[in-house]
């Protein structure tokens, strides 16, 4: 069985003196745990582990995912062997994650450091050899995960680092110059939220109605907001936090950054941080890593920046388009087609509703006399945008029109502004077609 090289040297170290090594394949730390565990603690973890991934795919019970994420780390927590393993199978996470954490945290060495969730406690270990001359703290809930990671201290020799078995919302040990929220907050439990309007990204009331649900304690996102609410506690004024959390899709990260800003902490950096790790399913995952500086009071949230994080700059390029058919984009690439289309533009749109609470808008056109397309968008995201030569019209419009009409058969089209027969003679007349 090999052995992954790990890329981060700091990292590298770390992981040696523990006495763990990175596997290279999922198959080859999966026999890992089923050779080194009891078969009663293998399969409590596999069960457990199973109906995590069985409730991320239930996108819609988000109460189940969080419950079953903690029963899966209450189980794992138990046990310091299981601890080890897991750590050594996120060795992935900590290698693409952690040395950027380090480079934000250098702008501003920071005297003490807190490792919110420090489970095996590699994060705060690795925390600890590149800020030696820092204090560093790791407060973790499970006794079996704080076992695991006293006995990597041990091997370590690291003296500037300590572990604290506690739940960090309610830890209390003064405050620190920087906190560290690696993947530690119940993120699935933010709601997700549709735009104002369905060619935009901003949530609008959507978002302040959600703020507003922080006053009902039994509201999921309250737990959410605990967290958050003790990250500002812990960090001094002037402080920085660096979070990066599971907070999937641009709604929830909105949401997200809204409440940093509530709890006062300002957010000065956003970036994209990827990685592969062998103890998911998923093959690569990628989460805003986010940077905020504690303030007295309530900090302004700049929405623009963070759709900006999400959002896909420029447009096609029309010259490369194939002549004789178009180009289909979606997601974010699908609206900044759309936004950098050359005008001017000569084009009809369709409104509607769907019985889901969705709005619609469908655009047919033609930009600067040469390029025919339509967009479709609606205020859950979905966006999807064909363009090509003009003389596609004919077929494009078509296909477009006979999706709607597909739609409204499956009484799946309401409110339809103009009526879909309207607009589609409306668009004959419009453009010869």
């Amino acid at each position: 069985m090999g052995r992954a090289e790990l890329a981060d040297e700091t990292l590298a170290a770390v992981v040696a003196a523990a006495g763990l090594d990175a596997p290279d394949t999922r198959e080859g730390w999966e026999w890992r745990l089923q050779c080194a565990l009891p078969w009663p603690v293998y399969d409590g973890y596999r069960q457990r582990r199973d109906e995590c991934f069985a409730a991320a795919k239930d996108s819609g019970d988000v109460a189940r995912l969080a419950a079953a994420e903690d029963q899966f780390f209450a189980f794992a927590g138990a046990y310091p062997d299981l601890c080890r393993l897991f750590a050594a199978g996120r060795l992935g996470y900590y290698d693409a994650v952690l040395p950027r954490v380090v480079t934000r945290l250098r702008r501003r060495p920071p005297a003490r450091i807190l490792d919110l969730g420090s489970f095996a406690g590699l994060t705060t270990l690795y925390l600890g050899a590149a800020f030696p001359d820092s204090r560093v703290v790791g407060v973790e809930r499970h006794p079996g995960a704080v076992a695991a990671a006293e006995a990597a201290r041990a091997r370590c020799g690291l003296g500037n680092v300590s572990f604290a078995c506690a739940d960090f919302t309610a830890f209390d040990d003064g405050v620190f110059d920087a906190v560290v929220s690696l993947q530690a907050m119940p993120a699935c439990l933010l709601p997700w939220l549709p735009a104002e309007r369905p060619e935009d990204y901003a949530r609008g009331p959507h978002l302040e109605a959600a703020l507003g649900a922080l006053g009902a304690p039994a509201a999921p996102v309250q737990a959410v907001a605990r967290a958050v609410a003790a990250v500002r506690r812990l960090t001094a004024a002037g402080g920085l936090a660096v979070l990066h959390e599971r907070v999937s899709g641009l709604p929830r990260a909105l949401l997200f950054q809204h409440l940093l800003s509530r709890a006062g902490l300002a957010v000065t950096d956003r970036c994209w941080a990827g990685w592969h790790s062998f103890s998911q399913r998923d093959a690569r995952q990628s989460f805003p890593l986010i940077t905020a500086t504690a303030s007295d009071g309530p900090a302004p949230a700049d929405e623009g920046a963070m759709i900006a994080l999400y959002a896909l700059p420029g447009g096609p390029d029309l010259a490369g388009l194939p002549r004789l058919h178009g180009v289909t984009y979606s997601g974010f690439q699908a609206h900044a087609a759309f936004a950098a289309l050359p005008g001017p533009r000569d084009e009809l749109c369709l409104r509607a509703g769907l019985p889901d609470g969705r709005r619609l808008h469908g655009y047919f056109g033609i930009a600067s006399g040469l390029w025919a397309y339509v967009y479709r968008c609606d205020t859950h995201d979905e966006r999807m945008m064909t363009v090509g030569d003009r003389g596609i019209a004919p077929a494009l419009f078509r296909a477009g029109l006979d999706e709607l009409g597909r739609l409204a058969a499956a009484d799946q089209l309401a409110l339809c502004d103009p009526p879909l027969d309207k607009f589609r003679y409306h668009l004959g007349k419009r453009f010869k077609v």
